[in-house]
């Protein structure tokens, strides 16, 4: 692969912001790429903004970071770094966005005064993270991590022109058709050598393509009665199952030699994640009664791991992903709305029974 570098666009109010702005620079230097922002470049004849969006124009990404100000206002009612966001959305450069976890905690000095003023920063904001990933930071520190994952993040999901050493691309290009012939040759020798067979791979499931499950019945015994929970069917999605799976699955890891290895619970895993599901769609404390079948939790837990929401060779059993998901379904909408019981009943029913009926 080439070795590309990428122009980084920063943009904010520039007053309030002076030492995150030179953070944010160092970070994109240390990352291999080139920041790009107003403060780079000697002061030009042309118009100020005409000047900005030929900069923009060039560049690969663009880190937007809003904290306490909204900025001095242009002509048409836009402070320039309200419109250097919309020319960036314009343009479709991808946008980085970096909001300030806490407007309130932020100092007067670089807040707005006005109720115009902080009207004006509300809508800016609203209009910046809709439709679109933000990143939240308190400390200059937390902002420099910030940039750095979500450029990463970048490069990896929306790849861009970038730079390449003229140098090398020659030289890249021989190697890569060097490689891919390599490649070809290796897969010929196994070919002729074993002849084997290809079996193709069935496609995996959309994650929001529904399914349906069968909930079983578990049974509680106390003093002097039994609870027993009843078996239904439930619909849904492969992701919105997923949050239950998460929060109640029973593992724990281990490290030997350096390598990570897990342990599951499956038989509680099993009762917690049933139990679960009948209590989201219930509203009752259905705790150890009810329960999926094994052959449910292998199903669930295979399509996670094919889609990189489980791994086996970390310290924790979930990606950071899979973490991240989770959090972010169950703030969206209520795990209850999300299933559906297409057969049977959720209840729980209690028989209660003589102590002096025990042999004892």
């Amino acid at each position: 692969m080439h070795s590309k570098r990428y122009q980084v666009f920063i943009s904010s109010t520039f007053e309030d912001l002076r030492e995150e702005r030179r953070a944010v620079q160092d970070t994109v230097i240390s990352a291999g790429d080139f920041p790009v922002q107003m403060e780079s470049f000697p002061a030009a004849e042309v118009d100020q903004f005409a000047f900005i969006k030929s900069l923009i124009d060039q560049c690969d990404y663009y880190v937007l970071i809003i904290a306490g100000r909204y900025g001095s206002v242009a002509e048409d009612g836009l402070s320039y770094t309200h419109k250097e966001f919309r020319y960036a959305v314009l343009k479709r450069v991808p946008i980085l966005l970096m909001l300030h976890e806490d407007l309130g905690a932020i100092s007067a000095d670089k807040s707005e005064d006005t109720d115009e003023g902080r009207k004006r920063l509300k809508q800016f904001i609203d209009e910046a993270q809709t439709g679109r990933l933000r990143r939240t930071w308190g400390t200059i520190d937390e902002l420099k991590l910030r940039v750095r994952e979500a450029l990463d993040y970048a490069k990896a999901t929306k790849p861009r022109t970038g730079w390449v050493r003229g140098d090398s691309v020659a030289r890249i290009e021989t190697l890569e058709e060097l490689n891919a012939v390599r490649r070809e040759n290796d897969q010929f020798r196994k070919a002729l050598g074993k002849l084997e067979i290809y079996v193709p791979l069935p496609e995996i499931p959309a994650a929001d393509e529904e399914i349906e499950i069968d909930i079983l019945p578990g049974e509680v015994s106390g003093f002097s009665q039994i609870k027993r929970g009843s078996t239904f069917k439930l619909k849904g999605t492969w992701v919105s199952f997923f949050p239950i799976f998460f929060e109640n699955l029973k593992w724990q890891s281990n490290d030997w030699n350096g390598s990570w290895y897990h342990t599951i619970d499956q038989d509680g895993s099993c009762v917690a994640i049933g139990s679960a599901l009948a209590g989201e769609v219930a509203a009752i404390d259905a705790s150890q009664l009810f329960k999926i079948s094994k052959g449910t939790f292998e199903r669930l837990s295979s399509y996670y791991q094919e889609i990189g929401l489980m791994t086996e060779d970390e310290e924790s059993l979930f990606t950071e992903t899979a973490k991240r998901l989770s959090r972010r379904h169950r703030i969206s909408c209520g795990a209850a709305s999300q299933f559906a019981v297409i057969d049977g009943e959720v209840k729980v029913t209690v028989e209660a029974y003589d102590i002096d009926d025990i042999p004892f």
